[in-house]
């Protein structure tokens, strides 16, 4: 399975709404349906998250819900906006992954400059986003 990284959350608010909930806790409009992935944009609801609130009612939040194989939909995940760009650091961070294991495998196959450039490019680069990831993190876990 090929890795994807998941839409930002400014690309969904920016999404027509294809359905909306509307409860007393606040509004979710569903913005992306894929075929086994649903994304949920709170957009009416409480401005931080509270005791006794659903966290799904928070405004920006994400709620994810992947189709079962039943042929419903179930809820996975909630997502905070920073931890919402923090998956999305985690799908580039498999992506990256996979481009450092195809190139060494082609340089175990056979040994070329060219590769060894990208390798190193890719590594400096997987670098970099494991320090952003670093500070996504700490972000997450101050405002939990």
């Amino acid at each position: 399975m090929t890795p994807t990284i998941r839409p930002t959350l400014q690309s969904l608010r920016s999404r027509p709404t294809l359905h909306q909930v509307c409860e007393p806790w606040g509004r979710l409009e569903l913005k992306l349906e894929t075929e086994d992935t649903r994304y949920w944009i709170t957009t009416e609801g409480v401005s931080k998250k509270t005791s006794g609130t659903p966290i799904n009612y928070v405004i920006d939040y994400v709620t994810v819900e992947k189709l079962s194989d039943d042929g419903s939909w179930d809820l996975k995940a909630v997502y905070s906006p920073e931890a919402w760009k923090l998956s999305q650091a985690f799908d580039y961070c498999q992506i990256l992954h996979q481009d450092l294991n195809r190139i060494n495998t082609a340089l175990e196959a056979h040994f070329s400059w060219d590769l060894v450039r990208e390798r190193d490019s890719v590594q400096a680069e997987l670098d970099m986003l494991n320090k952003i990831i670093l500070v996504l993190s700490d972000k997450v876990r101050s405002r939990s």
